[in-house]
């Protein structure tokens, strides 16, 4: 290709690239991006960096304009790395000081190349072939570039998984902007292995502009930096209940503005970064949910502006990238009212019992006294005449009926009370019945009605006494009444 030709479309890549920078500036205050900027400033530099070199003519230039480069794609590293680490959610296990001292790492090592001229720790030979700017590097040089593509190959996969697991829209076009973006590294992997090919593969380095606006146009298409970051915030900072997140060796690695509000105001200040350790110590059970990685629920109390609230605490286990493990999620939500309620209908439903008590003895003991006194007529009824003895007879019916329906009422809400226990016990189910049977002579008689209780003696059951008498009781007492006279 014509040199001329060749600069310019150097130089339109360059501009793509500002372009790029640019449009990615815009969503700076998006997850990961403040780091993506200084891979993409870092990347304009380098470009500019080849071009130049590509420009001038004298050794010491070229070499001036290699450091450049060699600077720019060392720190190129660092940011991706944290861009990438800060992308998939784990960035609050990174403090600043970790941070600056991981781009300090590689901004000594660029130190040396500068320094190359004295230490001869980077470039063995250097020499120019045809105008062009061939060097071989040290061992040391070539160990360190290999640990930096290993490093952006960890994160290219972290990458990967990534985009695997997000929405199915942002899926297909997440692994074309991948696949681009593993270009540049190819390249450079490419000149590293042959030195030689460096002079005709520098301009494709810069011609990856024109990739980085592809990748550009399918961002902005699919609006992923404001999507994905957008939707996590959603979820996380709208959540009126607490959200912590730890990782598997207890830190927290996350938690949403309602979670920092709350162990604030129970006087734990911010958490991100603490040991749930710490910050669990006075719920047991809790941290050991969290701690074993299980899930579950459990009940906590604290006391919040002099007054004590109940929390319900839902653990589940944190799963990144498809694996178990890895953490766990707490849900903390309050239930104070709720309880308060509950204890609320718990009170009502004891003063419904009392109050049921209270009137089955006062309903039950008037009824059983008319009951007894019609008994006492009917014995007598051959002495009044035949008017009367109707009456005896329709009033002992009406009081039968009347103690009956009270007696099924009041052994109804016997069994609805919440402390209604059953008592079980061996019985001989003969017996019981006869008792029944007896308490509804008077209704049998009175349908000249034969009641036959052909149940065999020896005959045991094992149940509660009350419950099988209510039943037994209730199917006699339908029994006679829809039989007629005579039956038996």
């Amino acid at each position: 290709m014509n040199s001329t030709v060749e600069l310019v479309f150097m130089i339109a890549s360059l501009i793509m690239m500002g372009v790029i920078l640019f449009f990615v500036y815009g969503f700076r205050r998006e997850r990961g991006v403040r780091y993506l900027i200084g891979v993409i400033v870092c990347r304009i530099i380098y470009s500019s960096g080849i071009i130049m070199e590509r420009s001038s003519d004298l050794l010491d230039e070229k070499l001036f304009f290699r450091h450049i480069q060699s600077t720019a794609m060392n720190l190129m590293v660092p940011f991706f790395l944290l861009f990438v680490y800060q992308l998939i959610g784990r960035e609050k296990l990174v403090k600043p000081l970790w941070k600056i001292m991981l781009i300090a790492v590689f901004a000594l090592w660029s130190l040396l190349s500068w320094l190359d001229p004295e230490l001869h720790a980077i470039y063995r030979t250097i020499q120019l072939d045809n105008g062009h700017l061939i060097t071989t590097r040290t061992p040391y040089s070539v160990a360190f570039s290999v640990t930096c593509y290993g490093i952006l190959a960890v994160c290219l996969y972290f990458l990967f998984q990534y985009i695997r697991n997000i929405r199915s829209d942002f899926r297909k076009p997440g692994m074309w902007v991948l696949l681009l973006a593993s270009l540049p590294i190819v390249l450079e992997i490419a000149k590293l292995a042959n030195p030689v090919s460096s002079s005709w593969l520098l301009p494709f380095s810069v011609y990856c502009g024109f990739t980085g606006t592809v990748m550009l146009a399918i961002t902005l298409r699919i609006k992923f930096f404001a999507t994905v970051p957008i939707a996590r915030n959603i979820v996380m900072d709208t959540l009126q209940e607490s959200m912590v997140i730890a990782n598997a060796s207890g830190k927290i690695i996350d938690s949403n503005k309602r979670a920092s509000e709350w162990f604030s105001e129970i006087g734990y200040g911010a958490v991100d970064g603490r040991n749930i350790a710490e910050l669990l110590a006075a719920w047991p059970e809790w941290h050991k949910l969290c701690t074993s990685m299980q899930q579950g629920r459990v009940e906590i109390d604290a006391w919040l502006d002099g007054e004590r609230k109940i929390y319900s605490v839902n653990v589940y286990p944190l799963r990144i990238l498809r694996k178990q493990g890895q953490g766990s999620i707490s849900l903390i939500v309050d239930i104070t009212e709720k309880q308060r309620h509950l204890e609320q209908i718990a009170q009502l439903n004891r003063l419904k019992d009392q109050l049921i008590t209270i009137v089955s003895h006062d309903i039950r003991s008037p009824l059983a006294a008319q009951f007894q006194l019609v008994e006492l007529l009917e014995e007598d009824r051959e002495s009044f005449g035949a008017d009367h003895r109707e009456i005896v007879e329709m009033l002992g019916s009406q009081i039968r009926n009347t103690l009956g329906m009270t007696n099924n009422l009041l052994e109804w809400f016997r069994s609805q009370r919440e402390d209604m226990t059953l008592r079980p016990q061996s019985l001989e189910l003969a017996e019981v019945v006869e008792e029944c049977c007896q308490v509804l002579l008077i209704n049998s008689e009175a349908k000249q009605i034969s009641v036959n209780n052909g149940i065999g003696l020896g005959t045991r059951v094992y149940v509660d006494r009350e419950v099988l008498g209510l039943i037994i009781r209730n199917l006699l007492s339908n029994a006679i009444k829809f039989t007629g006279l005579g039956g038996r």
